[in-house]
């Protein structure tokens, strides 16, 4: 695997409140995910993805050695309430620290995600959404998303979204990032196993 960049360092907020630092995922590989809580589309399907793989991860013996680390691409809009809602809603005890999910002030995770992971993400009003939607399909260049339930969106009733790069980025025992997945709703676990295995044999 290519050796991409070092991913950035930081203390953010987990869903139990917590403070986590990044140097606490040393010696771990991580599986990286980039999600909006209220999200109805692709969020849901890579939590589902994210929850069958740390499962298969124990049974491959492989759980000690792996992180599941996500970051909240809400901070002004969700904290560690919503956060530990939406990782009930997909299965997951929120107190298996397996799974971080983390957030912080908008300025640090914009510092974390966009410029240390190059996430990008961009809020946006549901009434601009659908006027993108329509000159998209005006244009032919329209792609419809999946649509995804999400008991904690239908609660909210927020009037906007969280458009970002639905990507999984594998980072090294060492801190660095090696493999990026640009669907992470389908991530193939044979592909991604094996390069866990291999970042822990190196």
């Amino acid at each position: 695997m290519p050796d991409i960049r070092s991913a950035p360092q930081y203390v953010l907020t987990n869903q139990l409140n917590q403070s986590v630092k990044s140097a606490a995922f040393n010696g771990k590989v991580q599986i990286v995910a980039f999600l909006f809580p209220y999200c109805t589309s692709y969020c849901p399907l890579i939590a589902g993805e994210l929850v069958r793989f740390e499962h298969d991860l124990e049974t491959a013996n492989l759980a000690n050695d792996v992180r599941i680390v996500t970051f909240n691409v809400d901070p002004s809009g969700s904290g560690p309430p919503q956060l530990r809602a939406f990782m009930k809603e997909f299965g997951w005890n929120p107190r298996d620290t397996r799974w971080e999910f983390l957030t912080g002030s908008p300025a640090e995770i914009h510092r974390v995600v966009y410029s240390g992971y190059m996430v990008y993400y961009k809020k946006e009003s549901l009434a601009q959404e659908a006027r993108d939607a329509a000159k998209e399909r005006k244009e032919g260049v329209y792609r419809p998303q999946p649509s995804s339930e999400n008991p904690l969106a239908s609660k909210a009733h927020v009037d906007y979204d969280v458009i970002h790069n639905d990507v999984l980025e594998i980072v090294a025992p060492n801190g660095r990032i090696r493999k990026i997945y640009d669907d992470a709703e389908k991530v193939p676990e044979k592909e991604l196993f094996s390069d866990i295995r291999e970042l822990l044999a190196s």
